[in-house]
């Protein structure tokens, strides 16, 4: 068999990168599947770290395609490393080239997504769990699929065809993949500040929403009115568990809200801003602040109501990226003069610090409040 030309190993390099923008544009397009479909997602190789599909904008698409070219720079280079030296056939050089590639552009995907773990946990953001996973299935990857690139550079040229033996390494392609390498690894920095930022805006805006709601309900403010503070947290123990969604992973947002035939419903979403996923379980820690700033005398019942369904307190996994939902559900009550819910407080669980949201809510002092347990949150309603 003659050694591969130059010509046939650059096809064998760009049919890897085809190769892997196939299985990424598979594993996006599959998370774009209604309902529980998704899941389908994770029988394909995560050669792309899970987050990063959920960047904002046009990142996840921009990622792909990066991360496409590099395969082709890096495929070049290490199909002409193998030759080098090495009684190896055009077979396996591009087998090994395809799995190089794969676990090179992998790590420089895990290095970018694993910044803002290492700014925020330090050492561990690297060493957990997380960090490597995309290296390792580029490399899977590349092996299951490195004998197609494989076979096209070892075809036979045609006879009499002239062959040189080695194939030349030439400067450019060394420099040429490094410089690949180093933009998957710039693009993937910026696309996980870019998610950053826009969890940050997003709570932004929910908080300035709900700030500058008109407060037309209620008893007018009373400057002299006596009543307690809301209390920063509840008294109780928090799970000893390393994998809690604790402030560091994971924030609270004020969700959507409803009303049908008296009766009211509001969500509060936990989102895992982490690079890894992380835990809750059972009920979250509700309170309402009245108009006056003071706790509002109202019953916590945990459970279902009229527009909610409590599917009981479960472990719940948030995924990367994800987030878990709670509902409250109560009858709407008149609010002429009274004390009404004007700031809603919440934890993920008891005995954590509560967030707080200022709010527009016919919840009256004596009233009664359900509230479910926590939940995977799939973009849908959990009403009954």
């Amino acid at each position: 068999m003659n050694e591969p030309s130059g010509r046939r190993l650059a096809l064998s390099s760009v049919l890897a990168g085809a190769l892997w923008l196939i299985v990424a544009g598979a594993a996006w397009g599959l998370r774009q599947l209604p309902g529980g479909l998704p899941q389908l997602a994770n029988l394909v190789p995560a050669i792309m770290p899970p987050t990063v599909w959920t960047w904002p904008g046009a990142w996840p698409a921009a990622m792909v395609v990066l991360g496409g070219l590099a395969i082709v720079v890096c495929h070049a280079l290490f199909t002409r490393l193998a030759r080098r030296g090495a009684a190896t056939s055009g077979l396996i050089g591009g087998w090994f080239a395809t799995a190089a590639a794969g676990a090179t552009v992998g790590l420089a995907l895990d290095f970018a997504v694993a910044w803002s773990s290492l700014s925020m946990f330090g050492a561990r953001g690297l060493l957990g769990g997380a960090f490597g996973v995309a290296a390792a299935s580029g490399a899977l990857w590349g092996l299951a699929a490195g004998w197609m690139p494989g076979l096209v550079a070892a075809r036979e040229a045609p006879r009499g065809a002239a062959e040189t033996g080695t194939p030349v390494m030439r400067p450019w392609i060394w420099a040429a993949a490094a410089a690949s390498v180093v933009i998957v690894l710039v693009a993937g920095l910026g696309g996980d500040d870019a998610r950053r930022l826009d969890i940050e805006a997003q709570v932004e805006a929910t908080r300035q929403a709900q700030a500058e709601a008109a407060r037309g309900i209620g008893a007018p403010v009373d400057p002299n009115a006596e009543g307690d503070p809301v209390p920063a947290q509840a008294e109780a123990s928090v799970p000893d568990d390393a994998q809690w969604c604790t402030p560091e992973r994971a924030t609270l947002l004020l969700g959507g809200g409803d009303a049908a035939t008296g009766h009211r419903v509001q969500a509060v979403q936990l989102m895992n801003f982490s690079e890894q996923p992380c835990v809750v379980e059972g009920y979250p820690d509700i309170a309402f602040g009245d108009q006056n700033g003071h706790l509002l005398d109202v019953t916590i019942a945990r459970g279902g109501s009229f527009m909610t369904t409590d599917f009981g307190a479960q472990r719940i996994e948030v995924p990367a990226g994800g987030s878990a939902v709670t509902y409250l559900g109560w009858d709407a009550a008149s609010t002429h003069g009274a004390l009404v819910g004007a700031t809603l407080h919440a934890a993920p669980v008891v005995g954590m610090t509560r967030d707080s949201w200022p709010v527009e809510l016919d919840i009256v002092e004596g009233a009664t409040v359900a509230v479910t347990a926590w939940q995977l949150d799939d973009g849908g309603y959990a009403g009954q």
